[in-house]
């Protein structure tokens, strides 16, 4: 893949399908392996829930930033995928850790463990989406664009597509 010319600037489409498929493919295995530790959950319910919750809210997220915080859709889109690619880094560890918790039947321990995954993977995003945003974009914006828009669209979605998928 190379990269497409946009109104005298070049958009980093493989570097963009690639950030994509790793944000894609973390949150399938991340709600997958949370069917590994919480009761009665089934691995594709799980990962498809997380997954297709998750990527709304980020569709959500991306024109609010755009418009919010006076960017362009592509830097807009690039900041996001970069934040994005950090929070996997904390769910792939997260998976490892279902992964360690169903090999030793630490069950009791996943539910406060998993929820501390998703919140560290959420500090750390919003972290990233600062600093790569710090010349443009006030904290202060983009951390309320990111708790409103983000986050609450996400809370929404969880909720909605809960019944949608089979999680036990």
């Amino acid at each position: 893949m190379r990269a497409i010319r946009h109104a005298s600037h070049e958009l980093p489409v493989a570097r963009w399908a690639i950030l994509v498929g790793v944000a894609v493919v973390g949150s399938l295995f991340f709600g997958a392996s949370l069917a590994l530790v919480l009761p009665h959950w089934t691995f594709s319910g799980a990962a498809l829930w997380l997954s297709l919750s998750a990527g709304l809210a980020w569709c959500v997220f991306i024109p609010a930033l755009t418009v919010g915080g006076r960017l362009g859709v592509a830097e807009s889109i690039d900041a996001s995928l970069q934040t994005m690619a950090a929070g996997e880094v904390v769910l792939t560890a997260g998976t490892l850790a279902n992964l360690l918790l169903a090999r030793t039947g630490g069950f009791a321990h996943a539910a406060p463990i998993n929820a501390l995954i998703v919140a560290i993977s959420n500090l750390a995003m919003a972290t990233v989406l600062v600093r790569i945003l710090r010349d443009r974009v006030p904290a202060r914006r983009a951390v309320l664009l990111w708790m409103l828009f983000l986050n609450g669209s996400g809370a929404l979605f969880f909720a909605v597509l809960h019944g949608f998928f089979r999680l036990s």
